[in-house]
């Protein structure tokens, strides 16, 4: 009978055995991870890489500067599929001429940079300043770095010295000094005095 007893208890001991083996093969298949799932988890992630505070970037070429922007904050995007430079909390941009002089700025109240597109947008309470005074309006601007053009394709109000022109869109320079606005919907002339 003893015999019996043990052939049962090794038999238990084998079956223990065999569920914890099968126990651990079923964890070790189920943790094994699609490559392509990991990362499509790690580029959707929608926090920033960097945040910096009271940031102020200086571009320059051959030596020269070309353009001052300041932000209280930006949020560096560079991991995600199209990575981005994200300014929260709006821009100041300055713009300089050959000779050194501030020839127009930007100003927002939000701006994003596509990296790779080297685009930027503008939005919200978007005004561009020119050195000759010239103002424009609009709730949306895009800056495209490679063509150094500015445009929209909402409504904007230009202000110059002698007339406001508001339309839907608008072309120019980077510097602000050959505007144009597209589909103009009204002009008024402002009197000299």
């Amino acid at each position: 009978m003893n015999g019996s007893v043990f052939n049962v208890l090794a038999f238990k001991k084998n079956i223990a055995v065999l569920v914890t083996v099968m126990f651990f093969l079923c964890l070790l298949v189920s943790c094994v991870n699609d490559p392509e799932e990991v990362k499509k988890a790690t580029v959707e992630d929608e926090s920033p890489l960097e945040i910096q505070e009271n940031v102020r970037l200086t571009y320059t070429d051959s030596g020269m500067v070309k353009l001052i922007l300041e932000a209280d904050r930006a949020e560096n995007f560079g991991h995600t599929e199209e990575p981005t430079l994200v300014f929260p909390e709006g821009i100041f941009v300055r713009f300089f001429n050959e000779e050194g002089e501030e020839d127009s700025q930007i100003t927002s109240e939000y701006a994003i940079r596509y990296v790779n597109k080297k685009l930027w947008k503008a939005r919200g309470d978007v005004v561009v300043l020119n050195s000759k005074g010239e103002k424009l309006n609009t709730e949306e601007l895009f800056w495209d770095e490679e063509k150094e053009i500015i445009y929209s394709n909402v409504f904007v109000k230009m202000t110059t010295e002698d007339q406001i022109i508001m339309g839907e869109g608008f072309e120019s320079d980077q510097n602000f000094t050959n505007a144009e606005v597209k589909k103009v919907t009204g002009q008024i002339l402002l009197d000299e005095e």
